[in-house]
This record gives C-alpha cells, structure tokens and sequence, in this order.
C-alpha cells in the first residue's frame, strides 16, 4: 500500500530498526487519531522489518477483550514448538528470555496494535520487556491513540524511561498527501479545487477520504460541488467509527462541539460534556488531530450534522437545553442562545422568556427575519407565567405575523383586547394595541383602546393629547385636514346645492383613520418620492410605506403605484402578507387605469397569496376582484366570490368600505338596483362616523347617484352630485370626470354635451380608460339626441374601442350592441375603419398626433382650434397631410390607437 504524508515518519522508524540491527533495543510508539492509517503504518513497518531479515511477532489489542494474555498468546504463536504442543503461559522473565534468544538467530521486532486496549495481563508482560530490554536485538512497535488511557499503568512514565524510546505522531493528511491519494484513486492527476473541496470535508482523515470516494465518483470539473454526504452512508458510518472508537469521552466532547458551533471553546464545550477543561482539551487534540476539528470548530457542516444525527432525539434535545443555559450565563448574545432554546422546544423561566423576546427583536432589526421572530415569540409565550408578558408577546406576534399570516396576526389581538375590556391592560400595552389595530384596519376598535389610552393617562382628548402618541411612527404623510370647498363651476351645481351634513366624528375615530385616507396636496406628493426612493422595505418601514403607496392610488397617480408596487413587492415566499398588500394596491390602482384584466390577475394573486390565512384583509383584494370581473361580466364569477362567508367584524374595519361598493355594483350590475343602493349609502354611513369620508377613495355618493338615476329617482341622484361636486376632492381629474358624467344625466338634453365634453377631457388627464370610455359613450348618445350623428358615430366608435381595449364586455355591448366585446373593431354605417399602425402613425409629428387624437374623438376642427390654441386653417392643412401619409379620406378612417395621454397638452 502506497503510504502518503509519511515519509519523515517512516525515516525515523527505519533509523530505529537500524539501531536494533546493531544490537540496541528500542521501542516505537506511533500515536495518531482513529482514522488516520495507524494501522496501515504499523503493517509497512512489519514488511520493512520482515524484508530486511527481522522476526516479526504481530497482535493488535481488541476493546473489550475478556480472554487473559489474548495479546500475548497472539504475539508468542509464531514462536510455539512446531510439534503443536500447546505452550503454557510464561512468567514475565520467561517471556523476556524467549525473546531474547530468537533475536540472537534474527532481530525481533514486536508489533502491537491499538495496545492500549489490550487485557491487562498481557499490558503487563509488555510493560515488564520494556524494563529489562536494553543490549537485545529486540524492537517494540506500538500504535495507540492521541488522548492517555490513565488507567493503564503502560500509559505511565514507563516506557520514557527507556532509552531507545521513539515517539512518532501520524497526523491527518496535507492538502498534498489528499492530493496525491485523490490522483492514485482516479489514475490521474487531480486539479487543486475539487482536491481541495475533498480536503476541507473529511478534515484529511484518510479513512473519511476514501469512505468519500466511495460515495461519488470524482467531479470531472473544476467548479463541480462534492454533493453533500449521503445520510447513513459510507461517509457518516466512517465518521461515526471514528468516534465511537476515540472512546465515550471523546464522543461527548465531539457532540458538544457541534451543539455549540460558533461559539464552541474547551471551557464550555468541557462544561456542556460533563467533563473536566484538561481533558477537555485532550480529547480535542484528538479530534483536531483526526481532522475532525480545527480550533474547537468541527471542520465541515456535513460532520456536524452526522455527529448530531447519531444523538437520540430525546439526548438531543436535552444537550441544546443545557448548552441555551451555559451559553447564557457565558453573556453570549441572545440570538445564538435563542436557537438552543428553539431546538430544546423549551423556555423554562423568565430568563429564557427574556432571551427569546430580545432575540426575536434583534433578528427582526438585524436580518428582517419575521419566521425567526415568531418562532422566539411563540416559544416564549408557551414558557411564559406571567399576565401582563403574555399579552406583551401577543402584540409582538402580531405585529410580526402580519408579513405572512393576516389572520394570525388579528388572532393575536384577542387576548389584548379581551383584557383592555376588562380594565385590566396596561397603558404601554393599550397604545401597542391601538397602533397594531390601525394598521390591520379595525377602526372601531382601535379607537376603543384609543380611548381607554386616554382615560388610563389622564388626558381627555384623544390620542393626540396623551404624552406619547402610540400612533406615531405610523404617518409617512400628515393626516388629512378638512378644507373649504370650492365653489362648483357655471353649468355644474343649480338652484339647489345641499351642504354637508353636521356630523360629529370623535378625536379617537379620526386618529385611528388617518392612516388610510391622504391629504393630497402637491408637498405630499414629494414627500412620497422622497420616502419610497430612499427609505429600504423592513418591519418598521412597511407601514409607512403602504401609505405613501395608497396615497399615490387615491391622489390619480395610479400609474406610479404600479410602478411603486412592482419594485418593493418582496420576492419568494418569504413574506406573503406583504407581497398581498403591494399586490392589492397594484389591483386597486390597474382598476383606476381601466386595466380590467390585469387588476382581476393581481387581485386573485394577492387573494391566493394569503390563501386560508387572508382574515379581514382578504376582502380588500376580493372588492377589487369584484369591481374588475363586474366590469368584465363575469357575473357567474363574482356570484361564487360573494358566496365568502362575510364576519361581523368586517363592518368595524376599513376592507368593509370596498366590499359593500363592490357588492352594490354588482347588484346594479345585475338590475338590483334597490340592493346596490342600500349597500352604497351603507358604505357612504360608515366611512362618515369614521372620517374616511373622501370621494378619491369611496365616492360612494355618485355610486348612489348611479343607482337612484337606474330607479328614475333624478332629483335625489342630482343631490348626490352637487355634494361630491362640493368636495375638495373633487379637484382631481378622475373624481371629477366620473361625478361631471354623472351630473350631466341630471340636465337637460342641451347641457349634457358640455359638460360630458368636460368629463371627457377631465377621464383623459386621468387615465381611467374604462371611465372615459363610459363618458365618451355618453357623449355620444347625447350628441345623437341632439342631431349631430356624424360626429356621434366617431365619439361612439372612440368609446367602443376603449371599452373593448379595457375588456369590459357589457360596456362595449351597451355601446354597439350586436359587435362583441374585445379584439374587434365596431362597424360604423358607413364603412368598417382601417386602423392604421404603429409603423404608419410613427410618421406623424406631434402636431399632427394632437390634431388627429381631438378629430378622432369627434371635435370639430373648430373645437381642435380652441383647444390647441391654432388657427382652423392650420387644423385643416394637419388633417390633409395625415390624409396623405395614412392613406385614407375621410375623417372616420382616422386612427384610433393613438393614446389619450397625448391630449394632455391640449387644453
């Protein structure tokens, strides 16, 4: 057998076979871990020996060995007479004399394996030859481990005492020897990564190499990872006889090791293994020497695992529950103990309820891991005796499981809440709890705490007068403040303009709905940029965050929120209650674009995301989902939607809004008109006595309007009107284009137009194309009244191809009955169009895609004029030379793919 790493080794063995050659006797102890070719060594010195003409007498010690003198019958075989007569056992001197009369004839050379574990009595002859043995032709070669047997009386001082005494350590194998025996093994040589990847994972022990090999073939590439070792394979079944052959001490000490991993030292690994630091530190030479460790760290993952693998379960558990208290009293951070306690499943103690609530807070602030976080809080929880703790950590958890678990996280609020109804929580913990319940939506309920909060710290007006304001923190954008109304412009309010209604919405209410309405003035829209460009996503950003995103859904930035949207959803599956959140802003906002298909698609997979665990929030995604698939006409869909079980809670919480509005467009959607009604003015109740009452996120009142017109109740549905028209919401274009559609159906025929031509231009700097396709079909009916039906057809054939564009079926139906709903162009009754295409409209300057954008929604080259503040003349010399670079004749033919944000200089 080749021998690698050996060759200084080998040397000195062969100057001490030499010294006995020349008549000097000697004694050879090779020490070396389990592993590392002990045995194959003492195998070539015996063959050296033998070669050079010795007399070799060969044994090994077995463990265990109950038979006296085994060894030493073992080793006298050779020399019993050859008429087969059974020898009787020598005394000592007999022994020492038998030898030394067969080395007069040859050199004798003893070899004895793993001596230590031989029966005592033949110990004893050994121990007797190495006394008397000095001007003989005799050698003694023994292997033995690293670590003392100090109850082997051989393992003494005896054997320094003489003078031919050689000790010869037969370490683990260099990266060169691991080489070398790699190139042997595959019959060529290997390159220095995967020689080295070997080397790092069995810690150069010869036998864990070549268990290895047999495992996996060598990797043909450089880069080619060694696969991790199989679970009970040779690798582990070699590494595990490592152990269990360096003796119980060691194994212990090696199982300590790999429990404590990082923060593994000789004292605590001592401590952990019940024994003492100095033999502690023996039995670490043995293992470091083996190759199994380096500085008291066990030398590649894959040996720790099969090291605490081979541990029952029940000794497994137990081991992490000591090395958790040792660890702690050693002031190790709270984290690494919190892992111990974790794989114990225990925490006994306020200590460990301690540990585990600092660790779930230091991983929450150092690596955002919410799992980690929950699992240190429910543990802690499940040790914890004491009231007031246990509710602490139900905040905590709640606040935590938010990100993956929505309906956890609200179940977490029961204890809290049923012990603040009791008067019985704390003042700290009541504004925990208020925070948490305004950020999960319950707004009655978070201005109960609210309330209690003030009464506990004596102050009488809200949370906004307590000394701390348990909501801070919360607010990337100021709260909404109420401001004076504008005047409704000529043509749009009447004789009769109700004013709003007195209402009285309580400090607690407001505070607690703050956080979900928007103030929506131009130095809030840079401070959402500001927050969402530098501000990373993380546990205490989230919240803020969500707001500045709803703000940019609710303020005609929907386009932004998208993007906004896409950019901080977290990816995997790591957090799934916050990739539901981005998705349903996302849905809401490609809803308020007229993207039906895409609003349905993020709504389901907001829905899908918090599957089974979605708890009040899955209704905000589910009104979305509702909106979309009605204005498709998924009616069958959104009957099996509405078959959800609705809880009571849902009415104490904003996702209530939505849904009921969602509902009533469904009802009216379905010719119910009373039903929708009643859920619209249900909607516009609550958002009131909550002071969410702000038309750009629930304009609950033209929704009613929409619903009284349907009932042919006009004088109510005006009144509806002429209150949104009065709001200061009603500044934004989406908001009100809808509402100056809506007001149109309450006037005369002869107004309608000029305020639908409003509405239009207003849908249109908006973005809504589902909105503006509505308006525009309204505009052209009211034209058609009114004679014009040239001018009709085009606005009607604009509003057609949006509503096909949008998918929304039942618009387009209404619109051109009998055309279909998407992918088609309406024919008109002249001639069916040709559209031109993006090749043939790319030749067209900007003027001129102005020009053509106006004429094809029907103005008149007149109203184009005004508009784009040009002569007619000019008007008409575009019109002609767009006439000639699309090849077309007339005005009907003009090209309807042009997209409306193009208009937005016009006007």
């Amino acid at each position: 057998m080749t021998l690698y790493d050996r060759d200084k080794e080998f040397t000195r063995v062969e100057k001490a076979l030499d010294s006995t050659f020349s008549g000097t006797a000697g004694i050879v102890l090779l020490e070396g871990a389990v592993g590392c070719g002990r045995t194959e060594f003492l195998k070539e010195c015996a063959d050296l020996a033998q070669e050079r003409g010795a007399r070799v007498l060969y044994g090994g010690g077995a463990e265990g060995e109950a038979l006296p003198h085994g060894l030493l019958r073992r080793l006298l075989a050779p020399l019993a007479p050859r008429d087969g007569q059974q020898r009787s056992i020598p005394t000592h001197q007999e022994f020492a004399e038998t030898l030394a009369e067969a080395a007069e004839d040859a050199p004798v050379v003893l070899c004895v394996d793993d001596f230590p574990h031989a029966d005592g009595p033949s110990l004893g002859y050994l121990l007797h030859l190495a006394r008397v043995v000095r001007r003989q032709r005799i050698l003694l070669i023994l292997t033995g481990p690293l670590h003392e047997r100090t109850d082997s009386p051989v393992l003494g001082t005896e054997l320094l005492r003489h003078p031919g005494f050689v000790r010869i350590p037969l370490t683990h194998l260099s990266p060169a020897g691991t080489a070398a025996l790699l190139t042997e093994h595959a019959g060529a040589p290997v390159a220095a990564p995967p020689a080295e990847r070997l080397h790092a994972l069995s810690g150069g022990n010869p036998l864990l190499l070549r268990a290895l090999l047999a495992e996996q073939p060598l990797p043909q590439r450089e880069s080619d990872e060694w696969p991790a070792p199989e679970a009970g394979g040779p690798f582990t079944k070699a590494l595990l006889t490592c152990l269990h052959r360096s003796g119980s001490g060691v194994r212990e000490l090696a199982r300590a090791v790999a429990v404590l991993g990082e923060h593994a030292t000789p004292e605590l690994a001592a401590r952990l293994a019940g024994t003492t630091p100095s033999r502690a530190r023996q039995g670490l030479t043995a293992l470091e020497s083996a190759g199994l460790t380096r500085d008291c760290r066990l030398s590649h993952p894959a040996v720790a695992a099969a090291v605490l693998d081979d541990l029952p379960a029940a000794e497994r558990t137990a081991l992490h529950g000591r090395a958790a208290h040792i660890l702690d009293e050693a002031g190790v951070r709270a984290a690494s103990v919190a892992r111990h306690l974790l794989a114990a499943g225990t925490a006994e103690g306020p200590r460990a309820v301690r540990v585990l609530h600092e660790a779930a807070r230091q991983s929450l602030v150092t690596g955002d891991d919410s799992r980690h976080a929950v699992a240190c809080l429910e543990l802690a929880r499940s040790g914890c005796a004491d009231e007031s703790t246990d509710w602490d950590l139900d905040l905590r958890l709640a606040a935590v499981t938010w990100r993956f678990d929505p309906a956890a996280a609200e179940g977490h609020l029961k204890g809290p809440l049923a012990a603040l109804r009791a008067a019985r929580l704390g003042a700290a913990a009541a504004g925990h709890l208020a925070r948490l319940l305004v950020t999960q939506g319950r707004i009655e309920e978070a201005a109960e705490a609210l309330e209690y909060l003030a009464r506990a710290t004596g102050s009488g007006g809200g949370a906004q007068c307590t000394r701390e304001d348990p909501l801070r923190g919360l607010f990337a954008l100021p709260p909404a403040e109420d401001k004076p109304a504008p005047a409704p412009a000529a043509g749009e309010g009447g004789a009769e303009q109700p004013a709003e209604p007195v209402r009285t919405v309580s400090a607690e209410l407001r505070s607690s709905a703050s956080l979900w309405t928007h103030p929506g003035t131009q130095a809030d829209e840079q401070a959402i940029d500001k927050l969402l460009e530098g501000t990373p996503l993380a546990q205490s950003t989230f919240d803020p965050m969500v707001q500045a995103v709803r703000t940019l859904v609710h303020t005609d930035h929907a386009d932004r929120a998208v993007t906004w949207c896409r950019t901080l959803r977290p990816e995997g599956s790591a957090a799934p209650g916050w990739n539901a959140v981005f998705g349903y802003l996302q849905a809401e906002a490609q809803l308020r674009l007229g993207d039906l298909a895409g609003a349905e698609q993020q709504a389901e997979a907001a829905m899908e995301a918090v599957a089974d665990r979605g708890g009040l929030f899955q209704f905000g995604p589910l009104a979305t989902l509702v909106l979309a698939q009605t204005a498709r006409g998924s009616y069958d869909a959104v009957a099996r939607q509405l078959q959800t079980s609705v809880p009571e809670e849902l009415f104490t919480s904003v996702y209530s809004l939505n849904f009921l509005r969602a509902r009533g467009h469904y009802y009216l959607a379905t010719h119910r008109h009373k039903a929708a009604l009643g859920e619209f003015l249900d909607a516009g109740r609550l958002a009131r006595r909550w002071g969410l009452d702000r038309p750009q996120q629930l304009p609950w009142r033209t929704d009613a309007a929409e619903a009284l017109l349907a009932l042919g109740e006009h004088r109510q549905a005006e009144r509806f009107v002429l209150e949104q028209l009065a709001t200061p919401d009603a500044r934004g274009p989406r908001l009100r284009g809808v509402t100056l559609r809506l007001r149109a159906a309450t006037t005369p025929l002869r107004q309608r137009p000029k305020l639908l031509t409003r509405a239009v231009d207003e849908l249109r700097r908006s973005g809504d194309r589902f909105e503006l396709a509505r308006a525009l079909a309204d505009l052209g009916r009211s034209l058609q009244m009114m004679g014009e039906g040239t001018r009709a057809a085009m606005v009607t054939r604009r509003a057609w191809h949006l509503a096909a564009q949008c998918g929304a079926v039942p618009l387009a139906e209404q619109i051109l009955p009998g055309q279909g709903g998407q992918d088609r162009k309406p024919n008109t009754p002249e001639k069916e169009p040709v559209e031109a295409g993006a090749s043939d409209t790319d030749q067209l300057s900007e003027s001129e895609k102005r020009v053509v954008s106006l004429a094809a929604y029907g103005y008149t080259n007149r109203e184009i004029s005004a508009k784009l503040y040009i002569t007619v003349s000019t008007v008409e010399q575009h019109l002609t030379r767009v006439y000639r670079k699309l090849n077309i004749t007339r005005r009907q033919e003009l090209p309807m793919d042009l997209h409306f944000e193009t208009l937005e200089h016009a006007g």
